[in-house]
């Protein structure tokens, strides 16, 4: 048996059921996936949450990897009873917002569609469409590498994937992994070049519309 150790919840992915544990001493974070959580039961109105406090035991089988066996999340037995319904509150608003970010995601797709109808130049369709799911993996990446407190993949790279047409990607991952959400030079810079890509298509359909037929 290994020793229990005391931890935070920094990372949860609450659509599969996984996340990371952050021990209090600082160390590396562990993988959690919610069958290690011995104190939930299916049909809680509350999961586990970003900032629960958890005790657990590593899983001292799995060489090499830092993965939890056995988990306790003192949310969940009742410590904050009083939160369940703000949190299932707090739920549906995180997919009300989920789903408005993936509407602002695909807005883009439409004049590039128009492009593409009456045109028939494909580039800025498959500019999106290249470019969303290649910045997507990269901010996994940068995610993964956050939690390993390894070597970042650079801002610099990650705006130039944006500005070329990735920003809907960054968008969908910044909320998915909750990344690059509290740097405000880098917010900065993101929505510079989401506001960058809605001035050029608004200046573009501006002068399609007032062009008029021909």
């Amino acid at each position: 048996m290994t020793m229990q150790q005391k931890g935070t919840l920094v990372l949860w992915n609450d659509d599969k059921g996984f996340g990371f544990v952050r021990p209090e001493d600082g160390d590396k974070d562990f993988f959690v996936h919610i069958s290690a959580i011995k104190n939930y039961q299916k049909g809680q109105s509350r999961r586990p949450a970003v900032g629960d406090e958890v005790v657990f035991q590593a899983d001292a089988s799995a060489a090499g990897q830092r993965r939890i066996r056995h988990a306790t999340v003192a949310a969940l037995d009742g410590e904050r009873a009083e939160a369940a319904a703000p949190a299932q509150t707090s739920r549906y608003s995180a997919r009300a917002l989920g789903l408005f970010i993936k509407l602002v995601a695909i807005l883009p797709i439409l004049p590039a569609l128009h492009v593409l109808w009456h045109y028939h130049n494909p580039l800025p369709l498959l500019a999106y469409a290249f470019m969303t799911p290649l910045t997507i993996m990269y901010y996994a990446e940068d995610k993964r590498r956050a939690l390993q407190h390894q070597w970042r993949i650079s801002n610099f790279y990650l705006h130039c994937f944006e500005i070329l047409g990735g920003w809907p990607g960054a968008l969908l991952a910044q909320n998915a992994y909750r990344h690059k959400l509290k740097r405000g030079t880098y917010q900065n810079g993101f929505w510079a070049i989401v506001a960058l890509h809605g001035i050029g298509w608004g200046v573009y359909l501006y002068f399609q519309w007032t062009a008029g037929p021909g």
